[in-house]
């Protein structure tokens, strides 16, 4: 069952260069729907949770191939499932689909891997080889600036890979193994933890973004086609939240809290800074790229805590964070094939395509946290763990939100509001559906929170005993 979730795209890719290729955006679709029903099924009849070692491929070094899940790899397979699915059904006329298509699905079998992996070395073969169809489908597939954005896309990320390379050699050869369970019972001295959690943290930092390594995240949103925008900013970077939280948490338990006071400084900075040069944007894309960049500092922020409620927050957060942002790239598209451009236009759109402006509203309120939708019960209970810890941090995190909700008022009014539009039509049912799929999603994690917030207790209250 847990290896499915790396076969099935894999099998995909395979598919996309034999005759039946020309399908390919259909089993691309199918790809991301039924790793999403799968993992949904094996959580509700509690089936397939536990790691599998399938057997040594460096016995002298310790490293095995072990895959299996927990709380949070679960909430991630799914939405993984539920945005490379959305996103394979938003690429419409693609140049060279099967080309496309392949890479989509070796780029969703990464993302996959990452999430399953328990073992250090499987790990990092995971997320780098994420990189190479993310760069690849950026360079082909890409806007006019795609080119510059794929280099310093890989210098980034490839850099920050390097140091945790680095890291991870360092400690399993050390310990000699490179099991996540052997490593979890494996005691360093704090002043080595330290050390390690820096060199680990340098390559997540760089994907999530942490501030101040967000300089690629702005150039990418707007340089990808929406769909890998979709993947990009919903799911990929929650590798890195994922990573910090069942890697560096568990590994380097010492460490993380001697570098706590720093790391919750940068995130609610960071956080807070996204949010106000979100209101500073006049593209509907950078205002998603740097609102979507308050919101993963945010995250950051719950990660860092450390806390059960820290941590379940950041879990809730996360799902709500990749459903709202595919959302408003998805609007964010169609809006710009109405009025020409992804600026915001001459205005007055609402009484011309009431829908379309009735989408952006609850995308909105979704990004902001109101209650009842997805995004409150993520952000409050960050905010509520973060004042518990402190009050400096939970005030400055707190006016995240508020600075956000500023910033989706000024879009509205600027795109929908004011003198009647001229030309301008509504959203049409094909490009409908799928975004009404995404909402009901955020509104059911929105008013059902237990359906992802249970499978963050058992791993949150996990990770927190390590800390004693």
């Amino acid at each position: 069952m847990v290896v499915g979730v790396v076969l099935i795209p894999l099998l995909v890719a395979a598919a996309c260069a034999l005759p039946i290729g020309r399908f390919a955006r259909v089993l691309a679709v199918f790809s991301g729907l039924l790793t999403a029903v799968s993992v949904a099924a094996a959580v509700w009849l509690g089936v397939g949770g536990g790691p599998v070692d399938l057997y040594y491929w460096a016995a002298p070094l310790g490293a095995q191939l072990a895959v299996g899940w927990d709380g949070w790899s679960a909430a991630m397979l799914l939405l993984s499932g539920v945005l490379f699915a959305a996103g394979a059904a938003a690429s419409g006329a693609v140049a060279r689909p099967r080309a496309y298509f392949a890479l989509w699905s070796l780029l969703q079998m990464a993302v996959a891997g990452v999430f399953v992996s328990r073992d250090l070395l499987l790990f990092f073969a995971s997320h780098e080889a994420l990189l190479v169809p993310l760069a690849l489908l950026l360079w082909g597939w890409g806007g006019a600036d795609r080119r510059a954005v794929s280099c310093r896309l890989a210098v980034m990320w490839l850099t920050g890979s390097a140091l945790l390379f680095t890291g991870i050699l360092a400690l399993g050869v050390g310990a000699h193994t490179f099991s996540f369970a052997a490593l979890t019972g494996y005691r360093l001295a704090e002043s080595s933890q330290v050390v390690l959690a820096l060199l680990f943290l340098a390559a997540f930092a760089m994907r999530l973004p942490l501030f101040p390594f967000h300089a690629w995240l702005a150039r990418a949103y707007i340089a990808a086609p929406a769909p890998m925008a979709v993947v990009l900013a919903g799911i990929i970077s929650k590798t890195a939240v994922y990573a910090i939280a069942r890697v560096c948490l568990p590994l380097f338990p010492r460490g993380m809290a001697d570098l706590q006071p720093y790391l919750l400084a940068l995130a609610t900075v960071g956080a807070l800074y996204g949010a106000i040069l979100a209101t500073r944007q006049r593209d509907t894309r950078m205002v998603i790229a740097y609102a979507s960049l308050a919101e993963l500092d945010l995250i950051a922020v719950g990660v860092f805590l450390a806390t059960p409620g820290g941590l379940a927050g950041a879990l809730i957060a996360s799902v709500s964070h990749g459903l709202v942002v595919a959302i408003l790239v998805l609007l964010a598209t169609a809006l710009a094939r109405r009025i020409g451009s992804f600026g915001f236009g001459p205005g007055g759109l609402g009484a011309r395509a009431p829908v379309l402006m009735a989408l952006f509203v609850l995308a909105i309120v979704g990004l902001i946290g109101v209650p009842g939708t997805s995004g409150a019960p993520g952000q409050l209970a960050i905010l509520a763990a973060a004042f518990a810890v402190s009050p400096g941090i939970g005030l400055l995190a707190s006016l995240v939100p508020i600075v956000l909700a500023a910033c989706g008022a000024f879009v509205l009014r600027a795109v929908f509001f004011g003198p009647a539009a001229t030309r301008g039509h509504d959203v049409g049912w094909r490009e409908r559906g799928l975004i009404v799929a995404l909402v009901a999603l955020a509104l059911v994690v929105g008013v059902v929170p237990r359906s992802v917030s249970d499978l963050a207790d058992r791993t949150a209250a996990a990770l927190t005993e390590l800390r004693r």
